[in-house]
């Protein structure tokens, strides 16, 4: 685990004038670029609500047989997002990133010709990889490219525009679908093509990539168009002369002694980070409409609790920077777990709708931004995008679990109080975790960061015998 702990050698100037550069007009069109792809995918993973409906009217489905339909995205998106992890650290991030869009507007165009319902559910499976395997691969490389100061607000900002693909997919299905039927909305969904095109057109690889693979002559290049400020800085020549190529990660390099508990921790956040955001958003309506709250209603204040998310997200990049990644995610979780057991027992319409917007702007806002801004630091290039991979592949575990949990609670004809209960357990759990085994990485480059792991140093004390073995923890 060597590759952990260290940077190419004669790399860090390289990588000085990276993290240290101000955020120039270069950096502004790489984010705008990768900021689109990213809210498209947010936009297409969202249109099942709006579709499912008419989809159910085309090919008479049961209610059985409708929730497959949600379950092979998830699914999908699963798997995509465990491989191209892998495959995005061995062959690099622009074109993954290109590949990974193409992949899901190739199979929006497919679904608009489907022809029978098992033909629909492959196309949607299929979208699935290539949406989760965008979410794998677009972190790491803003992270990568990113001056350190702005690395947090900019990750938890790309989260920010995922997750306002929700309203805009409800709001422009309201409009289109009665239109024009349900196949319009994957008629929409091809338009990430033309990112994609653009993304091979325009986007740099990542400098960090290219230094561990060998080609610090490219990497020089792109930094002097990133950061023309510093051009011709001293050591630059010496880092293109002392870049040697270094080996992919694996996920057994995130399973290692050094990152074990912290990709477990990771791990175990992200299932209730997926289990909060999935299983909320697709049964609150139903939880609420049983509570006497019409269906319409219900849809209206789903959707602006769920928007209330957004508005967290976009905070959580500004608090990181000033408090940290571990008290953001830790105290976001814990109050948000709280407000969940208080929501529960409102009744009055004003009641639910503050508690539940508080309840999702802690829980999938501040903390599941933070969460993934998180492990988007914590890996050393060599096995970042496997780690955000895997990360992003157990948030989808919880999508698909929660689900399902809260169907044979509810079905077990408890009281609709489980159902809050359920969710304020869940977020308490990922509450407890990060506070007992967050790293942090606050104010620290990536490669500082992953020296530090490797040394056994920052980590969070959480007992008498982790206090022994803890060295001092980073600021």
């Amino acid at each position: 685990m060597s590759h952990h702990a260290a940077t190419v050698p004669g790399s860090s100037s390289l990588l000085t004038r990276l993290d240290e550069s101000g955020f120039t007009n270069r950096h502004l069109t790489l984010y705008l670029t990768v900021l689109a792809g990213h809210f498209l995918c947010g936009f297409v993973i969202n249109v099942t609500g709006v579709t499912l409906p008419g989809i159910i009217g085309t090919f008479h489905l049961s209610s059985e047989q409708a929730g497959f339909y949600s379950s092979v995205l998830f699914a999908g998106m699963l798997v995509g997002a465990a491989l191209a992890g892998s495959v995005s650290d061995r062959f690099g991030r622009r074109v993954p990133l290109a590949a990974s869009i193409a992949i899901y507007a190739v199979f929006c165009l497919a679904a608009v010709f489907a022809w029978s319902f098992p033909s629909l559910l492959v196309f949607r499976g299929l979208q699935g990889v290539g949406l989760g395997a965008e979410i794998a691969v677009v972190l790491p490389y803003i992270a990568e490219f990113a001056p350190s100061r702005h690395r947090g607000p900019m990750v938890t900002m790309a989260t920010s525009a995922w997750l306002i693909g929700t309203p805009v997919a409800a709001a422009i299905g309201a409009l289109v679908v009665p239109a024009f039927s349900w196949r319009a909305m994957f008629v929409i969904g091809t338009l990430p093509v033309i990112v994609s095109l653009f993304m091979l057109a325009r986007l740099p690889e990542s400098v960090r990539y290219l230094l561990r693979s060998g080609r610090a002559q490219d990497a020089l290049r792109i930094v002097d168009r990133l950061c023309p400020e510093s051009r011709g800085a001293a050591g630059d020549l010496t880092a293109v002369r002392g870049a040697q190529p270094e080996p992919a990660g694996s996920i057994g390099s995130l399973l290692g002694r050094s990152y074990l508990r912290y990709t477990i921790a990771l791990w175990i956040m992200e299932v209730c980070g997926g289990a909060f955001l999935y299983g909320l958003s697709g049964w609150l309506p139903s939880v609420l409409e049983g509570q006497g709250v019409g269906l319409l209603k219900s849809f209206g204040y789903t959707a602006i609790i769920t928007a209330v998310g957004v508005v967290g997200s976009i905070l959580a990049g500004q608090l990181i920077n000033r408090i940290g990644r571990r008290v953001v995610l830790g105290v976001s979780f814990l109050v948000s777990g709280l407000l969940c057991f208080v929501w529960g027992t409102a009744s009055a319409a004003v009641a639910v709708v503050v508690l539940g917007s508080l309840a999702t702007f802690f829980g999938s806002g501040l903390g599941g931004a933070t969460l993934f801004a998180y492990a988007s630091e914590l890996y050393p290039t060599a096995s970042r995008a496997t780690g955000i991979g895997w990360a992003a592949a157990m948030q989808k575990v919880g999508g698909l679990v929660m689900p399902v949990l809260v169907g044979f609670v509810l079905a077990m004809h408890t009281s609709h109080y489980a159902f809050f209960v359920l969710f304020g357990v869940i977020s308490i759990v990922a509450g407890l975790i990060a506070l007992a085994a967050t790293f942090e990485t606050k104010g620290k480059t990536v490669e500082e960061v992953a020296r530090e792991v490797a040394a056994g140093r920052g980590a969070p004390v959480v007992a008498p015998a982790a206090l022994a073995d803890a060295g001092p923890a980073g600021s």
